[in-house]
């Protein structure tokens, strides 16, 4: 570990961890704690040791020692070391340092480092510390992690990063969390699970004999022995004490007044130490209590002087007070009970111009959160929006994340929050990000009259609302989006980053609408631009939007190429446990349901569609990770499961405002109960849908192809369940003829496939005709896509096994797999909830009412409830069918 601990960081940025990864360096150091290291050490096993106490007990000396000790021992093991303050309170700042500390350390953190130092971890703070924990598991060392001045940084959302590590990285951590109050944890738990020592101000207190060491044995035992009375073993009053009978004899004569009392303590400070020093002194030590830490450059910036290096060395009898936070003694911070008493003795004029001149320093070095809260503590909230100007406004979502950018605006007071268009459109962005559109949409509203001419606010407000359009499918035809760079460039010249985002949205545009080419069109172009502005994570929803497009209009191979690309930019940019490469895993997902290994598309798209619902997509996203799950999860957890993904789907719809996504779900339920047997059901749903209808265009100037599909398909399967296959069979052929005129080939693939086995049914088992089997199964073979077999289901099956000679060895897998499910077909029972399957068995066997409620213990209208419950689920309307129903279906055993 070097000793300046800045070794191997970026010199842009490394005056940013001064003081943070290593201890301060005090004369407190010089007390040895001996008692109480041996006592820590007897408690090392536990996962957590505490240590809280009021300011002044040296608690960051007692961490301190324990460390220079461990790196000492004859094993030494990693020891990490984080001093916090206020900032910290973010969640992903606290992790930015936590990671840099432990890097610090020796650990190998992988792909976490670079986005640590650029400050860009994802925006889920749970995904950084799974990653974080297996970088320790693969390191398999125990690192023991010092967390001083926690009480600084406390909050919920660093509360559950700390408790998650200690839940789960117990094996590779030892936790020494130091603060003036307790955390907020279940602590009276964990210590009856033994996993805490708890050391507190009773512990800390000087013995006589440690006290002496700091104020010399020569006073003599009486005079030692009033002035640890006097200062209750308190350490930095045992310390004060000496710099006071440092002074000269006379001291001694005010032996009897002096006090530890924090009030006492004060007024000490004021008469004996302040009101005795130079002018010059005094006026640095009030000027720079202001700052967090600071150096003799930022000091100078921010006094507005050039002597600040020459007073430093003036003040380095003080270093108890102003502490040196590096080896070379360039970097201080004040004790905190120092920095309380000085800062109120500045004038509010005065105090202002140094937070505005610190904000300033700040700003150029890339510490925008800091820099913000100085303009802010200026009471300059104009000055305050000028840095999120600086820093790049809404685009430091891109840069930094929701978290990061959260923080920056919470700092904001709720007048400027409202009324400032920078901050309202960084607002709008955010929240569309979240998922929320009719806040994005109000705040987007307010901000538009503000915005007019300003040049950069007009440009950023013409992006922002094109992104809400694609996070909430707002593509009716009222405004386009280019297509191609020409129109890009005309709409936002000079703006590559503006244009790609533009491009982005029409590619999402151009596919709600069925146009393909062009959604192919603009996110190749948006590469371009998004690859001149370096900007990785635009390059990756790029390739998706093409990779997209390419599977849609049959493009199997192109497509797969450009998510395996993606997936692979995700991990090399932003870590193997990232969000951005959860959502990429939406469509491998789909790639792998296409080629039948439906076992390992589960695994991938259960991590995107929960990272979905944290973060931000969009329409065609969000619905192929929903039909790829709930037709997956049907084949191999039963209908009850694919019910509850649908359930969950239409729940994200309807917080999204989706309407096309909402549709969808209605229509897929239709499908899923069709394929379970459930006709009647089916066939209600679908007329209260007007399924019956031919689908026409409906997006814009374009076709709704997802709907033409998914009705189409669901359609078909309820008629064919319901006896009318003639029917399922026209309808599929129409809307397959539609899809194919728009080049929309993958969907006329499937619809092909459900045709064949609807034809075979309506020709009562007539043999096809050859030519029209190899047709449709033609593009499953060119594109290795067995996976479409599996779609169809085992009606597809005694279609296939006729294919003879022209039978490919590349579909049996999913023959085998097509023959399990005929022999085990999907079943219903799981429609019913445990009541009412006990409901129902009554039922059958003739109970009434009274009687089921006496049964089971409930009431008449409990009874009532359930039965209505089991009508709807069964497509009935009364008692009679119901049994009928249910004894056809399976559902219950005929009654002996």
């Amino acid at each position: 570990m070097s000793d300046d601990h800045t070794e191997g960081l970026d010199s842009s940025d490394a005056w940013m961890w001064v003081g943070k990864l290593a201890p301060p360096r005090t004369q407190l150091e010089t007390v040895p704690r001996d008692a109480l290291l041996a006592r820590l050490r007897c408690h090392a096993n536990k996962p957590l040791t505490l240590v809280v106490s009021a300011p002044g007990f040296g608690k960051t000396t007692l961490l301190s020692q324990w460390r220079a000790a461990l790196a000492e021992g004859a094993d030494r093991p990693p020891v990490a070391w984080l001093s916090l303050d206020e900032a910290d309170v973010e969640a992903n700042r606290f992790l930015v340092y936590l990671l840099l500390a432990l890097e610090d350390a020796g650990l190998d953190l992988g792909s976490l480092s670079p986005l640590a130092h650029s400050q860009a971890l994802d925006a889920r703070p749970r995904r950084t510390v799974t990653a974080l924990l297996q970088a320790l598991a693969r390191d398999s060392r125990c690192f023991t992690l010092m967390l001083d001045d926690y009480h600084r940084a406390a909050s919920s959302a660093v509360d559950e990063i700390v408790l998650t590590l200690m839940e789960h990285g117990t094996q590779w951590l030892h936790l020494v969390v130091a603060g003036r109050t307790r955390p907020s944890w279940p602590i009276a738990t964990l210590k009856a699970r033994g996993l805490v020592h708890e050391v507190d101000a009773a512990d800390l207190v000087l013995s006589l004999a440690e006290a002496s060491q700091i104020l010399g044995a020569d006073l003599g035992p009486t005079v030692l022995a009033t002035l640890h009375s006097k200062t209750e073993g308190w350490a930095v009053a045992v310390q004060l004490a000496r710099l006071w009978l440092a002074r000269g004899t006379e001291s001694a004569f005010g032996l009897p007044s002096f006090s530890g009392r924090a009030a006492e303590m004060a007024e000490y400070m004021a008469e004996q130490i302040l009101d005795n020093m130079p002018d010059d002194c005094r006026d640095f030590l009030i000027e720079t209590s202001l700052l967090e830490r600071f150096n003799a450059d930022l000091a100078d910036v921010a006094r507005g002087r050039h002597d600040s290096g020459e007073l430093l060395s003036r003040l380095r009898a003080f270093n108890a007070l102003l502490v040196p936070l590096d080896a070379n003694c360039s970097w201080f911070r004040y004790h905190l009970l120092l920095a309380d008493f000085l800062r109120p003795r500045l004038d509010a004029r005065r105090a202002h111009q140094i937070h505005r001149a610190a904000a300033a320093w700040l700003a150029k070095r890339g510490d925008w959160v800091l820099a913000v809260s100085h303009a802010l503590r200026a009471d300059d909230t104009e000055l305050g929006v000028q840095l999120v100007q600086q820093a790049g406004g809404w685009e430091l979502v891109l840069r930094h994340g929701i978290q990061y950018t959260q923080g920056l605006l919470q700092q904001f007071d709720d007048q400027a929050r409202r009324s400032d268009p920078e901050l309202l459109l960084m607002q709008a962005y955010l929240q569309a990000k979240l998922g929320n559109p009719p806040l994005a949409i109000e705040l987007l509203r307010l901000a538009e009259i503000s915005v007019k001419g300003d040049v950069r606010l007009e440009r950023d407000f013409t992006i922002i609302q094109a992104l809400l359009h694609s996070y909430f499918d707002m593509f009716d035809g009222a405004v386009s989006f280019p297509v191609s760079s020409e129109d890009a460039s005309h709409r936002l010249p000079d703006d590559p980053l503006g244009q790609a985002t533009l491009l982005c949205v029409g590619a999402v545009g151009s596919m709600a609408r069925g146009k393909m080419q062009d959604a192919i069109q603009a996110a190749r172009a948006a590469r371009v631009q998004m690859r001149l502005v370096a900007s990785p994570l635009g390059e990756n929803f790029c390739l998706m939007h093409e990779a997209l497009a390419l599977a849609t209009t049959g493009q199997i191979s192109a497509s797969r190429q450009r998510v395996d690309e993606a997936l692979k930019l995700a991990e090399a940019n932003f870590g193997t446990d990232s969000s951005l490469k959860a959502v990429v895993g939406c469509l491998k997902a789909q790639h792998l349901y296409w080629e039948g290994l439906w076992f390992e598309t589960l695994p991938w798209i259960r991590e995107g569609q929960e990272t979905l619902e944290h973060t931000d997509g969009w329409m065609d996203l969000f619905a192929t990770a929903a039909e790829v799950s709930w037709r997956a999860v049907l084949r191999q957890q039963g209908m009850q499961h694919a019910l509850a993904v649908l359930d969950h789907v239409a729940q994200i719809a309807f917080d999204r405002r989706l309407q096309r996504l909402a549709r969808l779900v209605h229509v897929w339920r239709v499908d899923l109960l069709a394929q379970c047997g459930l006709g009647a059901q089916a066939q209600q749903e679908a007329q209260d849908l007007g399924l019956e209808n031919l689908v026409r265009p409906a997006q814009g100037d374009g076709l709704d192809w997802r709907f033409c599909e998914a009705s189409a398909l669901a359609y078909a399967r309820m008629r064919i369940s319901t006896g009318a296959a003639a029917a399922a069979l026209a309808r599929l052929e129409h809307d397959a003829g539609l899809l194919e005129r728009e080049g929309i080939l993958l969907p006329v693939w499937r619809l092909r496939l459900l045709a064949l086995i609807a034809g075979r049914k309506a020709r009562e088992g007539e043999a096809a005709n050859p030519d029209e089997v190899a047709h449709a199964l033609a593009p499953v073979i060119e594109h290795s896509i067995p996976g479409l077999l599996l779609d169809a289901g085992p009606g597809i099956l005694p279609l296939v096994q006729r294919m003879g000679s022209a039978f490919s060895p590349a579909l049996l897998p999913a023959i085998t797999q097509l023959r399990g499910w005929q022999a085990h077909p999907v079943r219903p029972r799981a429609l019913f909830s445990a009541k009412e399957t006990q409901v129902l068995g009554l039922l059958v066997i003739g109970q009434t009412n009274k009687a089921i409620a006496r049964a089971l213990d409930i009431s008449e209208n409990t009874v009532k409830f359930h039965l209505k419950q089991i009508f709807q689920k069964l497509g009935v309307d009364n008692r009679a069918a119901a049994i009928t129903a249910a004894l056809q279906l399976g559902f219950v055993a005929t009654p002996v």
